[in-house]
C-alpha cells in the first residue's frame, strides 16, 4: 500500500520535472546570443591588445601572431552556430570568426616573419578592421581599451573608403566602357579603343597607373599596352585613355584592364 502511494505521489513530480525540461529546451532553442557575442568579442579584443602591447613589432615571432588570433577565437568561436536576434549582426559575427580562422590557417605553416608574411597578415587585418567597424555601428563594442578600438575603427573607415573608391575605378575602366573604332590600314584592320572617363570617386586622385592585356583565341596573353601615368585627376573632371590594337583581325579576341590596389593614390 505504501509503495503504491509513493508511486502515485511521484507521478505529479515527474510531470513537473518533464514540463520544466520541455520549457528549458524551448527557452534554449529560442535564446539569442547578440549581447553575449558582443561581450565576448570585447573580452577577446582586450586580451589580444594586452598581449600585443608587451612586444615591439620587430620582436614579434610567428607564435606571437598565432596567439593574438587565439585570444579572440577562444572567446568568439562558440557563437558560430548560435542564434542571433539581429540577422545582420549574425552575418558579421560569422564573417569575423571566419576571417580569424582563415588567417590562423594561412599562417599555420609559416616559419618566418618576412615581407610575404607581413603582406598576408595586413590583408587580413584590413578585413578585420572593416568588419569591426560594421559590428560597432550596430552595437558598441564595450572594450576597456577605448583608444585601441578608436584606432581600429578609424582604420576600418579608411579601408571601407578605399574599397569604395577602388570599386568605382574598376567599374569605370570596365572594357565595355571603351568606345571602339575600326580603322583599315596597310597592315590590316586596327581597332582603336577610346575611353573618356570622369573621376566620380569624390576624391582628388594623385596618380593612376593602368595597363591593358591583349588575349588571343586561346585566351592567352600575347601582347599589351601601358598608359602613361596620369597625375592630378580632380574629382568631376575627365581624362582620355586611348590605345590601338594592330592586326586586330588576325589574332586579337578581347582585352582586360589591369588596375591593382596599388595602381593609384587619392586624397
Amino acid at each position: 500500500m505504501l509503495k503504491k502511494l509513493l508511486r502515485v505521489s511521484l507521478i505529479p513530480l515527474l510531470l513537473i520535472l518533464l514540463l520544466i525540461s520541455i520549457f528549458q529546451s524551448i527557452h534554449n532553442r529560442n535564446k539569442t546570443y547578440d549581447s553575449e557575442f558582443i561581450t565576448s568579442l570585447a573580452t577577446g579584443l582586450d586580451e589580444r591588445w594586452k598581449v600585443t602591447a608587451q612586444k615591439d613589432d620587430d620582436e614579434q615571432e610567428i607564435e606571437d601572431y598565432k596567439s593574438y588570433i587565439d585570444y579572440e577565437l577562444i572567446e568568439i568561436e562558440q557563437y558560430k552556430n548560435r542564434k542571433f536576434k539581429n540577422p545582420k549582426l549574425k552575418r558579421l559575427a560569422n564573417k569575423y570568426i571566419n576571417v580569424q580562422k582563415n588567417e590562423r590557417k594561412s599562417i599555420e605553416n609559416q616559419d618566418l616573419v618576412d615581407s610575404t608574411f607581413v603582406r598576408e597578415w595586413n590583408k587580413y587585418q584590413r578585413k578585420r578592421y572593416e568588419l569591426l567597424l560594421d559590428i560597432n555601428s550596430i552595437v558598441g563594442i564595450p572594450v576597456q581599451d577605448k583608444n585601441s578600438l578608436d584606432s581600429i575603427l578609424k582604420s576600418g573607415k579608411a579601408v571601407k573608403e578605399f574599397n569604395r573608391v577602388y570599386g568605382i575605378l574598376v567599374d569605370t575602366f570596365d572594357p565595355k566602357n571603351f568606345v571602339v573604332e575600326e580603322v583599315t590600314g596597310v597592315s590590316g584592320k586596327e581597332k582603336r579603343y577610346i575611353g573618356d572617363f570622369e573621376n566620380t570617386t569624390g576624391h582628388y586622385i594623385n596618380y593612376i597607373d593602368i595597363s591593358i592585356d591583349f588575349y588571343d583565341e586561346n585566351d592567352k596573353v600575347y601582347s599589351g599596352f601601358r598608359f602613361n601615368t596620369r597625375y592630378v585627376w580632380e574629382n568631376g573632371t575627365k581624362k582620355s585613355f586611348e590605345f590601338s590594337i594592330p592586326d586586330s583581325d588576325t589574332r586579337f579576341k578581347y582585352f582586360k584592364v589591369n588596375l591593382g590596389e596599388k595602381s593609384f593614390r587619392f586624397e
